[in-house]
């Protein structure tokens, strides 16, 4: 006798667990990987959302309006050459987290970075490469010897609209995000699901 069929929603179940099991819970209905292959070669508009945690020196005075420029800046530049794309940063701010007895500051990165012309192929490189696009960041700005800096950690959600003719027939939608990074005492995102953001 046939094996009954699993029931509707079953895989997309299945697929929620694995995810949970590695740690990996996104904002938003993860993307198969085979619909991710119809992304390829599809133009998309490329912009994101960073947040940079200063963790500070012993007794170092916290980095005020210049110091937080110039670390978009460094971003923006490291960013760009791992992408090969343009980055602009939009707008920075800052705000003090709780943890480390308030020692640690927090940069919000605001960044646009133009088109992309294979918008399924960045996607990939932001998945599969998020480890290295993360280190490399944070090496840039600890590079420059900042005297009130100990070290920087990097997270940031890169989110890619997809255009052109092809985009009206994607299998989840023309607006997929990408984690990359780790925020403060969570875990690591790296190598997390491509996901369609959910609808505002």
């Amino acid at each position: 006798t046939a094996a009954p069929a699993p029931a509707p929603g079953a895989e997309a179940k299945r697929e929620e667990a694995k995810r949970e099991e590695e740690g990996f819970k996104v904002p938003g209905e993860a993307v198969k990987e085979g619909d991710l292959e119809r992304y390829k070669g599809v133009p998309a508009i490329v912009s994101g959302h960073a947040e940079v945690t200063l963790h500070l020196a012993a007794d170092a005075a916290a980095p005020g309006e210049e110091e937080r420029l110039k670390i978009g800046q460094l971003f923006g530049r490291a960013m760009g050459h791992k992408l090969k794309l343009s980055v602009n940063v939009a707008d920075v701010e800052s705000f003090q987290l709780d943890a480390a007895g308030g020692r640690d500051k927090t940069v919000v990165i605001l960044w646009t970075a133009g088109s992309a012309d294979d918008g399924g192929a960045l996607q990939e490189t932001l998945q599969q490469k998020a480890s290295e696009i993360q280190s490399s960041v944070e090496e840039a700005i600890e590079e420059e010897h900042l005297g009130w800096l100990d070290k920087a950690t990097v997270w940031s959600k890169v989110s890619l609209s997809y255009y052109g003719p092809a985009a009206s027939k994607l299998p989840a939608g023309q607006k997929l995000s990408q984690d990359l990074g780790q925020k403060p005492g969570k875990p690591s995102e790296n190598g997390s699901p491509v996901y369609a953001p959910p609808s505002s």
